[in-house]
């Protein structure tokens, strides 16, 4: 297998993780297990920053990188509307991960946040849909 390959195939897997850690972070909110819900939607978003970090040739192995990361791509977005989605959506991502911690939320307060958060990883998936076909590449 060659890099572009290895390359590829980390992508594929870190795409399918953040599918499965979205997943369960919804069970857990249903089961209103705000705490353990936190937790998944960060690891969603984590995933799918890393997949698309490897496109641009970046390992995004830790938190600050994870975040200066989503921060350039919000701040290179052509729409000044759709920057200050991933902005918003950023620090409530950077909320619902000091819950898991901490533990601090209500209902109302999560849903506020997750409802942000929803909409940046909707918008980080579009983002590598759209940076693979550009290459030629449908996962």
């Amino acid at each position: 297998m060659n890099r572009a390959e290895e390359i590829l195939e980390e992508i594929k897997k870190r795409k399918d993780r953040a599918n499965y850690y979205y997943n369960n972070a919804g069970k857990f909110y249903e089961a209103k297990n705000l705490s353990k819900a936190s937790e998944f939607l960060w690891g969603a978003l984590n995933q799918l920053a890393y997949a698309i970090g490897l496109l641009h040739d970046k390992k995004l192995s830790e938190h600050g990188k994870v975040v200066r990361f989503i921060e350039e791509l919000a701040n290179t977005s052509d729409s000044k509307e759709v920057a200050e989605q991933m902005a918003d959506g950023l620090a409530s991502a950077q909320s619902i991960h000091a819950n898991f911690y901490h533990d601090f939320m209500d209902e109302v307060q999560f849903t506020h946040h997750k409802d942000k958060v929803d909409k940046l990883l909707t918008k980080l998936a579009e983002m590598l849909e759209k940076e693979l076909l550009e290459i030629g590449i449908k996962l």
